[in-house]
């Protein structure tokens, strides 16, 4: 590029002007627009290829999955689960099972007020996974979202293989997702297109995490271990910081990971909020599973485990978006400028009652409103400070929507 120099300007303007352009290509390409993917809670149901003959270990994957709850179950001719009672006399729920190639294609709730209604259907979570790659793959083409951010819940547990090698739920997930997705290229700036946080069914019978590191390989590049569960990037003047909230929690909802523990965790959190702050990086998106506010499904993380204390603190210097999983359904909530996003909508069961503990705070999606059948994924637009998220949701019967849910702009910093 040649530079034309005014006499009226000092040499050593022109100079710092060439070193401005020569540093430029590097700056512009690191804050150029983009879009990501977010989605989560797309484990399917139990692969259970026991049938009736091995009832101690449906019982067992069973009681762990509902709580230990009463439990009558019935089998086909097949010998193939097809109805659970769970519950007391009085307060019983009915869950009636259909297969295909051995693993749940339809679960029907029939609750205790007679209420009927689907709760996991094939065909939706398939709707997510086929959209999720389609448009990946415009992204690959130049012209679309290029990576997915995922709220954690992809496997539902480790007893039957904890590897990719060894596990049906991983391949199951490497098949239908993994495997469809393009390539990560040298012009993408990262060495894969799926990006996850550590849900709690990853860690169910698979103390060490191996199904997620042998999945997930690249992620161990930004440090994520059995000893750390928690890693973050930077990405054309974003940052992505994932957050590892730990197992299964009796009695509730709580922190409950110790790869490291919360207050560690915390630190880390300001460390990369800090570090994002003084980069002058537009945006911070931060995932972890289970959300800091829910009304349906489970309850929020509670006081003193909730990092939504340290995220407000810097709501003032860039925007801050929150990505959460865990409760199987789908809600938003801006709290003291926070955008907080639950994304339960990927497949898994879902919920339909409001948990012990509501959060207070106004929830903005459903509003109040009933809640439907709705598989779903998350499209985030960046261009600097200003973002636009938009839902692709589809509620059977009616046709595939994108719904704009929210934008924020802001001066540049």
């Amino acid at each position: 590029m040649k530079l034309i120099r005014p006499r009226s300007f000092p040499w050593t303007f022109a100079l710092f002007a060439t070193l401005f352009l020569i540093s430029a290509p590097y700056s512009i390409r690191a804050a150029e627009p983009f879009s990501f993917l977010v989605t989560g809670d797309s484990r399917t149901e139990p692969f259970l290829p026991y049938g009736s003959g091995q009832e101690p270990r449906i019982r067992e994957l069973l009681d762990l999955r509902y709580s230990h709850k009463p439990l009558q179950l019935s089998y086909g001719d097949d010998g193939m689960l097809r109805q659970v009672m769970v519950g007391a006399v009085g307060d019983k729920q009915q869950l009636r099972l259909s297969y295909r190639n051995g693993w749940p294609e339809r679960i029907d709730a029939l609750e205790p007020d007679g209420e009927e209604q689907r709760i996991l259907d094939r065909g939706g979570r398939m709707w997510g996974f086929d959209n999720l790659v389609r448009d990946i793959q415009a992204g690959a083409a130049g012209n679309g979202p290029t990576f997915i951010v995922h709220g954690g819940d992809i496997t539902l547990n480790g007893f039957q293989g904890r590897s990719l090698a060894e596990s049906p739920f991983w391949q199951l997930f490497n098949s239908l997702l993994l495997m469809r997705l393009p390539a990560a290229d040298d012009g993408l700036g990262l060495p894969a297109r799926l990006f996850s946080t550590v849900g709690n069914h990853e860690t169910w019978g698979d103390p060490q995490i191996e199904g997620m590191l042998s999945t997930f390989p690249w992620l161990q590049q930004f440090g994520l271990s059995a000893e750390r569960r928690i890693y973050a990037f930077s990405y054309r003047n974003n940052r992505f910081i994932f957050l590892d909230t730990g197992d299964y929690c009796p009695g509730g909802t709580c922190w409950a990971s110790k790869n490291p523990g919360f207050d560690d965790q915390m630190a880390f959190l300001r460390k990369q909020l800090n570090q994002a702050r003084d980069a002058g990086e537009h945006n911070a998106f931060v995932i972890y599973h289970k959300p800091s506010f829910v009304q349906v499904g489970h309850d929020p993380l509670p006081d003193g485990q909730n990092p939504h204390p340290v995220l407000r603190q810097y709501a003032k210097d860039m925007n801050i978006l929150v990505f959460n999983s865990h409760t199987h359904t789908t809600e938003r909530y801006e709290v003291d400028g926070v955008h907080y996003q639950v994304m339960g909508g990927g497949g898994a069961p879902q919920a339909f009652a409001e948990t012990e503990h509501p959060s207070s705070q106004e929830e903005l999606y459903w509003q109040g409103r009933p809640r439907a059948e709705e598989y779903n994924y998350l499209r985030v637009d960046v261009d600097g400070a200003a973002l636009k998220v938009t839902l692709h949701r589809y509620r059977p019967p009616q046709e595939p929507e994108w719904v704009e849910l929210f934008t924020v702009s802001r001066k540049n910093q």
